[in-house]
């Protein structure tokens, strides 16, 4: 009966943990029910065929999970690997380096009141985290909600459906686009940091230049961001060795936890020069820059210890799924 243990395994991806064995119990029963009463009907066992159009009158797995809840998930399993990631890179990688390193400078030193300045930009910038992550949500939420009014749910086969993992959640192997989006993420701002990376910026009559500690980390950083390369590669080649991808990862961010201590402990990490600005001001804005440098850092840090401790869960987390209730249904 692998075909009823897919199908109810389907069903199970898209209801909430807390009430996954309940339902799947009751369902696994309704189900026997209507197997045992059509096999005494025919007075034999069913075949495949049979079967198959039991549960595509019974739905498709999405449809049935859905009628057991208040209301649908918004991101369901499926695409859930993959908004993570992407959320991910648009607001630690891209989001939070920009306004680190470019906005936020350039808008306190050019600004009459630094301090206040400062904090308008760190406002700014959770503004623009919460609207970038509420953009990035409404367009998974839409990928999301698309099929279960799509044309083709009436044609689902349940032979086409995938087969039960063996392994929790966390340690299931990684989907192939997820692979794909690690390795093209690491090239691209790899890319993006070689030609882009420099010590100085003039910015109409302002010079910000950047403490050497930058440019003693250029490799280690570049190397940090060629990381993905390794994990992605891992993925798409062996998607199933779970725990080598988690310790590549966690190697990642353990390099990138020394990187972040490192700078943190320079506590300057900018210069700027402006002639026509008075020096005290000039003075105020770099205090208040590097203020806010070393809050993003500080953050960046809590943030890549707490992936870190997720990878860890993950490498010592591989326990089997316990198996669908169908067991007395393969005796029938």
């Amino acid at each position: 009966m692998e075909l009823l243990d897919r199908y109810l395994h389907a069903v199970k991806s898209g209801l909430p943990k807390a009430q996954q064995d309940d339902i799947i119990a009751e369902l696994a029963e309704d189900l026997r029910s209507q197997i045992e009463d059509k096999e005494a009907e025919l007075g034999c066992s069913l075949d495949e065929a049979e079967l198959v159009t039991i549960l595509k009158q019974r739905g498709h797995p999405a449809a049935v999970a859905s009628r057991y809840l208040p209301q649908q998930y918004l991101i369901g399993p499926a695409l859930y690997p993959i908004y993570r990631l992407v959320r991910k890179i648009v607001v630690v990688w891209v989001l939070v380096p920009v306004f680190a390193l470019v906005v936020a400078p350039i808008a306190v030193a050019t600004a009459s009141h630094p301090s206040a300045e400062l904090v308008k930009s760190l406002w700014d910038l959770a503004m623009s985290a919460v609207f970038t992550v509420g953009v990035v949500t409404a367009v998974f939420a839409a990928i999301e909600r698309y099929p279960v009014e799509h044309k083709t749910w009436e044609k689902w086969d349940p032979r086409r459906l995938p087969r039960v993992p063996k392994t929790e959640p966390d340690t299931r192997p990684t989907p192939r686009a997820t692979a794909i989006a690690e390795l093209a993420a690491s090239l691209i701002f790899s890319w993006l940091f070689v030609t882009w990376f420099r010590t100085t910026f003039d910015l109409g009559g302002v010079r910000i230049t950047l403490a050497p500690i930058w440019r003693s980390l250029y490799w280690p950083f570049l190397l940090v961001l060629l990381g993905g390369v390794p994990v992605g590669w891992v993925s798409l080649i062996w998607p199933e060795r779970t725990p080598l991808r988690s310790s590549i990862r966690l190697a990642i961010h353990g390099v990138t936890l020394v990187l972040v201590v490192i700078l943190l402990r320079a506590r300057m990490w900018v210069e700027i020069a402006a002639p026509q600005f008075p020096a005290a001001e000039i003075a105020q804005a770099v205090k208040w820059t590097n203020l806010g440098i070393g809050i993003t850092l500080f953050i960046m840090a809590i943030i890549t210890i707490g992936e870190a401790v997720h990878e860890v869960r993950r490498i010592f987390r591989r326990k089997p799924v316990r198996p669908m209730v169908t067991s007395s249904i393969a005796g029938n």
